[in-house]
């Protein structure tokens, strides 16, 4: 606790900003993500739109394994269902009303939620890499059945372009797709879920989904019903990523099953991973810190020569495990030691 702050209810205790300085930090900073797009131009605004975006796909899969402990391996799966329901909302309508953009997200969303359940179930009876199996065969499942052409009734068509000029909410509030239009979109709706993010750890859930991670026996000993608890976090993670898939799928304007494979989701993880796991900051953080790395390898293999962008993966790989090796749990628990240090220097205690 910083000197000279105390508390005085439960309630302050339990806030969400709860030091002097967390709220001058939020009051400083919370203004600079809506003024900055008006000093960049379009390829950063363009690469920072997909960094809002993959957070809500990675802040989904905290949620999922580094809330609840379990392993899932169908990132791209969750924003393929998505990214092609959204799709196919915005071209027939659904029942053939046309709902918008964001509803049709929604339903994306709960599609991918339910099949993340559908997919969780296994968790009854085995945990760890077991479960992992079980996800990563609705990867492989999605993949195929979105490369299946006789299915082309069912999914809409491998190859699908998204309407641009779309209404957020039925035929209302009509946007056009513009990078600015994106930009905000994809902010709000990050903000949205990272505040979700935030107090679901807060809550009774949360603390429920950290026991089951912690230890699933002793939680079960307890009277928590572990099975349950373990299908609401593949539900609650499965809707956050399929959402994000949707979002992606208008912010790219065409998609395809070669955008939602299994290296998408080993990218999220290496996001989740580097940033610090179980840590809504630490995803958020690790999703921009990455990508940016990212844009600035390819930048710099490019320069050095054409045939250099090759060896991308494996500077990147470099970096990965550097960054593990010195501080497993991430660049945020690294900045952590960094304010403590500061915080005690000069002294050693």
């Amino acid at each position: 606790m910083p000197c000279g702050e105390y508390f005085t209810s439960y309630e302050s205790r339990m806030g969400l900003f709860r030091w002097r300085t967390q709220r001058i930090a939020l009051v400083l900073g919370l203004p600079i993500p809506f003024i900055l797009p008006f000093a960049l131009h379009g390829g950063l605004i363009s690469t920072i739109t997909q960094i809002y975006i993959f957070t809500i796909a990675v802040l989904g899969l905290n949620v999922i394994l580094g809330y609840a402990g379990e392993i899932v391996l169908a990132q791209g799966a969750f924003m393929a269902i998505g990214a092609y329901t959204t799709s196919q909302i915005l071209a027939d309508g659904l029942f053939g009303i046309q709902i918008g953009l964001l509803p049709a997200m929604v339903v994306g969303g709960l599609l991918a939620g339910s099949v993340a359940v559908l997919f969780g179930i296994p968790s009854f009876r085995v945990k760890g890499f077991y479960i992992a199996i079980s996800t990563l065969a609705l990867q492989f499942i999605s993949e195929w059945f979105f490369n299946n052409g006789q299915l082309e009734w069912l999914h809409g068509g491998t190859q699908q372009t998204m309407p641009f000029e779309v209404g957020l909410v039925g035929q209302w509030l009509t946007i056009t797709g513009t990078d600015m239009e994106l930009y905000f979109m994809s902010l709000v709706l990050m903000l949205l879920f990272a505040m979700v993010s935030l107090n679901l750890s807060r809550s009774g859930t949360g603390k429920v989904f950290r026991a089951i991670h912690d230890n699933d026996l002793s939680a079960g000993v307890l009277g928590i019903n572990v099975f349950r608890n373990k299908l609401l976090a593949f539900a609650l993670g499965g809707f956050m990523v399929g959402v994000a898939g949707g979002l992606f799928g208008y912010y790219i304007g065409f998609i395809s099953p070669g955008y939602f494979t299994l290296d998408l989701t080993l990218q999220h993880y290496v996001m989740l991973l580097f940033g610090g796991l179980g840590r809504v900051w630490g995803a958020m953080l690790g999703v921009g810190v990455v990508t940016t790395l990212q844009e600035f390898l390819q930048g710099f293999l490019q320069s050095v020569a054409s045939n250099a962008t090759s060896l991308e993966p494996v500077f990147f790989g470099v970096i990965i495990i550097v960054v593990l090796a010195v501080e497993p749990k991430g660049i945020l628990a690294a900045l952590g030691q960094i304010k403590d240090y500061l915080r005690n220097w000069p002294f050693a205690y």
